[in-house]
């Protein structure tokens, strides 16, 4: 007489079948590069008039901290591309530096730019509907860098690289201002959105370590 799954078999098993159909499933994967290529070629586009005033009027090398989010992006794309097309037996190191900032970014920057919009309307300013599709394709970032993270070899180097890398970067945006830019309703909440920043980038870096390590111990099907 077979035996009705507990709540946690349940759990693994639901696991076990999203892992097979969509976390190893070809199509679903060149699916998903093709839309975060074009996500972030859109997130560059978006931050085209920061990134040509930042080279006008700054010094130029500074560009390549501003625009975080599609930054994050290409990264993360990056990793789904060496899924898809890199040879087998590519060496893990560099993948494992390019997986670990992409991850820790995207979670980092998905949940910035919510937190920011969610500001926004909870000073009383309406959103846009740009600003609603940006809050979706945000969650979105953090979501998938969670769910595919596990499919790397991520060590200990790997993250130290990307939090130091990240709090370089909240250093520059802060200090030399190239911050994102914001609506004027934030400005006077700048020291706020600092810390809020650099506390992200702490969290998120956990929250990364944390998702690797529950998907290698075997409590999570995801490898």
């Amino acid at each position: 007489m077979s035996q009705a799954l507990s709540p946690g078999g349940l759990s693994v098993s639901l696991f076990v079948w999203f892992d097979r159909v969509f976390l190893h499933n070809r199509a679903f994967l060149l699916a998903l590069f093709v839309v975060n290529v074009l996500g972030t070629v859109y997130g560059y586009v978006w931050y085209w008039d920061q990134i040509v005033s930042t080279v006008e009027t700054m010094s130029p090398w500074l560009v390549l901290f501003v625009p975080d989010s599609p930054t994050a992006s290409l990264w993360f794309t990056v990793s789904l591309g060496v899924l898809l097309f890199a040879p087998k037996g590519i060496g893990s190191n560099g993948v494992g530096f390019i997986a670990a900032l992409g991850a820790i970014s995207s979670v980092k920057y998905g949940v910035w730019a919510v937190a920011m919009n969610a500001a926004v309307a909870y000073q009383g300013e309406p959103l846009v509907w740009q600003e609603w599709m940006l809050i979706v394709s945000h969650l979105g970032m953090a979501v998938e860098a969670l769910l595919f993270i596990g499919r790397f070899r991520v060590r200990g180097v790997h993250m130290l690289f990307a939090l130091l890398l990240l709090f370089l970067n909240d250093w520059l945006d802060y200090h030399a201002g190239i911050y994102p830019w914001l609506r004027d309703i934030l400005l006077d909440d700048l020291g706020a959105i600092e810390l809020f920043t650099w506390t992200m980038t702490l969290v998120s870096t956990a929250i990364v370590a944390l998702t690797i390590r529950w998907s290698k111990t075997g409590h999570s099907p995801i490898r």
